[in-house]
């Protein structure tokens, strides 16, 4: 009786079907037996707990491939317009920072001399500079996430129609091709789009301030331009090294956290057959002991995040003093003025903020990788399929042929 329980929630297992068939569609079962063990061949790599993190260089290639697709599609008028808005509105941006950082120096300035009227005169600059400003920074982001959503649009219909296109959706399910496509389809599109959008954004971004305000920061002293280049290559060497296991862990995460999650939805959509064979014991330990992979490998990312975050927020609060500390000398000896201090806080932090990318969004770039991992995958697995599909219909017409 305990063999019987389990069966009727387990009928979609490639191995039971293979056993209760002897035949799918026209294909013999020793070809459909040969036409699996291909598929799980080295083409088609399985994602496991001992991959190793993706090189850079390839990780490159799949985002390529993932993203591409869009921007050279029939909606790409439309995409490429709103994209080159998202810019220009970035480089306006960056152009009111810099005049924000002119106004500060001032304002600063009349405080240190106790002029009232330049106080607020300058005040004044900067509550209209607010509401000139302000809107610019709005209109890029909302712009942004408007070019995020039409992306996201676009690639799940593409998607969708490679999902269900020729039986594709079964073959996936039966061999094993893929794991949680649902999850892809869903949590993973969403996570690319916007991701992709944020961090192509925060280069150009970076890549303006960076020459904006470097020519500032020199000007003012060049040594604090030496230091803040130590500071930041250092920074991120450091930041790789305690950070470098994080994407694959992120990676597995989210296998594990999407194996857990369709497991208790095919508890729900087989409740009658568990209920009917008394299969609630073998539901509890399956989920279990999914639950707890994703439980030990969230434990393992934990403390790697945590390793990380000693570093980086030491990191992070010590720029606060460190261009102080830095031109301090020349203000007690009357060289600059109180309000280059100010100025110099602003660029330094604007450009290490630049040079720090890697430092301050390390477990970003990590998650993210996943997501360009599990979706290449995903492309590298329907390009395959679709191969063998083509070369077993070959194999049956020269089959055909032979015969007459």
């Amino acid at each position: 009786m305990m063999l019987i329980t389990t069966a009727p929630v387990l009928t979609t297992c490639p191995q039971l079907l293979l056993r209760r068939k002897s035949s799918i569609g026209n294909v013999p079962r020793k070809n459909v037996a040969r036409f699996r063990t291909v598929s799980s061949s080295s083409l088609l790599p399985q994602p496991s707990s001992d991959r190793a993190s993706p090189k850079l260089k390839t990780l490159w290639k799949k985002f390529y491939k993932v993203a591409s697709p869009y921007w050279f599609s029939e909606d790409k008028d439309q995409a490429r317009l709103r994209l080159a808005a998202v810019f220009a509105l970035t480089l306006a941006t960056t152009g009111i920072s810099v005049g924000f950082n002119f106004l500060g120096r001032d304002f600063y300035n009349s405080l240190a001399n106790k002029d009232q009227e330049q106080f607020t005169k300058q005040l004044f600059y900067y509550l209209c500079a607010f509401a000139g400003g302000i809107p610019f920074f709005v209109l890029r982001d909302f712009t942004k996430e408007t070019l995020s959503l039409r992306w996201r649009s676009w690639m799940t219909k593409y998607y969708l129609q490679r999902y269900l296109k020729d039986q594709t959706f079964y073959k996936i399910q039966s061999q094993s091709i893929i794991d949680n496509p649902d999850q892809r389809l869903v949590d993973d599109l969403s996570s690319f789009t916007g991701t992709a959008l944020s961090f192509s954004l925060t280069l150009v971004n970076a890549t303006i301030d960076l020459i904006s305000f470097s020519n500032i920061l020199f000007t003012i002293y060049p040594p604090l331009f030496l230091v803040l280049l130590l500071y930041s290559f250092g920074g991120t060497a450091i930041s790789v090294f305690l950070g470098k296991g994080l994407v694959n862990l992120n990676f597995l995460q989210e296998k594990k956290e999407a194996d857990f999650r369709y497991s208790l939805v095919r508890v729900r959509e087989n409740a009658e057959s568990i209920a009917f064979y008394g299969g609630e014991q073998n539901e509890m330990q399956l989920l279990l002991q999914r639950f707890t992979s994703a439980f030990d490998n969230l434990t393992e990312l934990l403390i790697a995040s945590r390793n990380l975050e000693f570093f980086t927020d030491g990191y992070r609060y010590l720029i606060q003093i460190l261009p102080v500390a830095v031109v301090a000398p020349m203000y007690f000896s009357g060289k600059i003025e109180f309000g280059v201090i100010n100025q110099s806080v602003s660029a330094f932090n604007h450009i290490l903020g630049d040079f720090s990318l890697v430092v301050y969004q390390f477990q970003a770039i990590s998650s993210f990788s996943a997501v360009i991992d599990r979706l290449g995958i995903r492309l590298i697995m329907y390009s395959v399929y679709i191969l063998l599909v083509a070369c077993r219909s070959r194999l049956h017409t020269t089959r055909d042929l032979r015969s007459v």
